[in-house]
């Protein structure tokens, strides 16, 4: 059987480890002074190290003193490499995580090794224990035999109780840069006799996202199917991604609020096999780079000595393209862009259609209007923010006062369209909530911030009787608003700020007419007999 690249290539001393220098100089050390801990925690993201440094910092312990070229210092870094090695136990906590386990472990370790000078307990993924485990660890894991090391690994130490990481040596690894495991793959091309060329590994190392174990994985696979020779669309075909033209092209929609450009652009994407939620990644990365840009270049206009940064590991024409979209494009949809690509990456987790999600984070960039908070022009003065806010306060002490309105429905309403439903008998027009509708987005946007993305692109438009009609601009919002979800907190708001018990109708185009009543066959037929409509 073929063994994998991420298994053969595995580091064997410290130098070799990628990315972690400021972790492996720190064990180094310890072991040349003699100051090695009797517990260690090594923490951080998958892929980046943690069980190859505790391997290997079992294998150096346990040869610390021998001459490395010796037979026996050979015999230990063999049996612990391979796994062969009686005194090296690695326990998988997802599987052994009852308090059995760990009573076993603490009944073994009184024994001495059978054959090396430390025996080392690697835990991975320790966070999955019971507490019961925890607690049955923790008096060993504080005073351990002198012949015992354990080495706990974890990608999530927030489940780990405070009591046990007081008694460990805490170590947080990183997750390794794009420039070093593009270096670390070129190495294994070279290796393993695989032809690639420097895109395919930049592509490879910014999926992998910290991780080189993705990487070398995928690496291994693409290398497989493709005869030992790799392009950089053999890697977008992998991954399902698309090419940066697609990408350039929702961006060009952006910019020039188009949003058929945007959506013939994902479909044609779909159509030559993309994958919707790596499309939004893509998207959501892109957004990012070109804030980095517009943001840095704004850096070096107030300060000529500071240089515009750019995010690294681009090329010049990639780095040209970003400072051109940084110059075109408001902060605004930009970032109203990450939000609503990364809430339709997170939803078409649960979701039979991504597609449509897709669309929709598109269309809520293209077709809603800028909001105050976070438009980029300068052309709105503080006074009139001010102006703006201060309507707020007023409608909202109205509501608070409603003893204090005594005085007729219509003066009422001539005075402040907001006080108009506190009357007696009365009900609040189309107007009120158009007064309103800016106060109903904020107040949705604290309660649930995709809902108010949806709201920004719609109107008020009637209100008739209990109902209020509300027009969409597009066929996207409104089928998202009619989700009940979505439809019970823009109901609840609305109720609040117009004191009232109403309901919701979002259409798109002309509203739904109510049934005429005098239309009706049975009501012909009783006029016609001398009957009258009642209430």
């Amino acid at each position: 059987m073929a063994q994998a690249l991420y298994r053969k290539w595995r580091p064997q001393t410290f130098d070799n480890v990628v990315g972690q220098d400021h972790i492996t100089t720190t064990l180094k050390n310890q072991i040349a002074t003699n100051r090695i801990g009797h517990a260690y925690l090594f923490v951080g993201s998958r892929g980046c190290g943690k069980t190859t440094t505790a391997r290997i910092l079992a294998k150096e312990i346990n040869t610390v003193g021998i001459d490395p070229a010796s037979p026996r210092a050979v015999q230990i870094a063999e049996a612990i490499s391979e796994g062969r090695s009686l005194d090296l136990i690695e326990i998988d906590a997802a599987s052994h995580t009852g308090v059995d386990d760990i009573r076993e472990i603490r009944d073994k370790a009184a024994f001495q090794p059978n054959e090396l000078r430390y025996k080392v307990y690697i835990i991975d993924e320790v966070h999955m224990l019971s507490i019961s485990a925890f607690n049955a660890l923790l008096k060993t894991l504080e005073e351990p035999p002198p012949h015992v090391v354990f080495i706990l690994a974890t990608t999530d130490p927030q489940k780990i109780p405070a009591t046990v990481l007081s008694r460990c040596q805490r170590f947080n690894f990183k997750r390794v840069p794009v420039k070093q495991i593009v270096q670390r793959l070129r190495v294994l091309c070279a290796g393993e006799g695989i032809e690639a060329d420097d895109h395919a590994l930049m592509l490879i190392a910014r999926h992998a996202t910290g991780s080189l174990r993705d990487a070398i994985s995928l690496l291994d696979q693409l290398a497989s199917s493709n005869s030992l020779r790799i392009t950089a669309d053999d890697v977008r075909e992998a991954l399902g991604a698309t090419d940066t033209a697609t990408i350039r092209t929702l961006m060009d929609g952006l910019v020039a609020r188009d949003a058929a450009a945007g959506l013939d652009a994902i479909q044609a994407a779909i159509d030559q096999g993309a994958d919707a939620r790596q499309l939004a990644r893509q998207m959501v990365d892109y957004l990012r780079s070109v804030v980095q840009v517009k943001v840095s270049l704004k850096a070096s206009q107030k300060d000529a000595a500071l240089p515009a940064t750019v995010p690294g590991e681009l090329s010049e024409a990639e780095k040209l393209d970003l400072a051109n979209y940084a110059g075109k494009i408001s902060t605004a949809i930009l970032l109203r862009g990450i939000r609503s690509f990364s809430n339709a990456i997170n939803e078409m987790r649960g979701s039979v259609d991504a597609q449509l999600l897709l669309e929709m984070a598109d269309l809520e960039c293209v077709l809603v209007e800028e909001s105050v908070d976070l438009r980029d022009s300068k052309s709105e003065t503080r006074e009139q923010r001010a102006e703006a806010r201060s309507q707020v306060p007023e409608v909202r002490s109205a509501r608070a006062e409603p003893e204090l309105v005594s005085q007729p429905v219509s003066q009422s309403v001539s005075q402040s369209p907001a006080s108009a439903f506190h009357a007696p008998g009365s009900s609040p027009g189309i107007e009120t909530l158009r007064t309103l509708w800016k106060q109903l987005i904020t107040d949705v946007n604290s309660t649930n911030k995709p809902t108010a993305a949806l709201l920004r692109s719609c109107h008020p438009h009637a209100i008739d009787g209990d109902i209020v009609r509300i027009k969409a601009d597009h066929d996207l919002a409104c089928k998202r608003l009619d989700d009940p979800k979505h439809k019970e907190i823009v109901t609840t708001v609305l109720n609040r700020l117009l004191n009232g018990r109403f309901t919701v109708q979002v259409f798109v185009g002309q509203p739904e007419q109510e049934p005429d009543p005098n239309d009706d066959p049975l009501v012909k037929a009783a006029k016609k007999l001398g009957g009258q409509i009642r209430d």
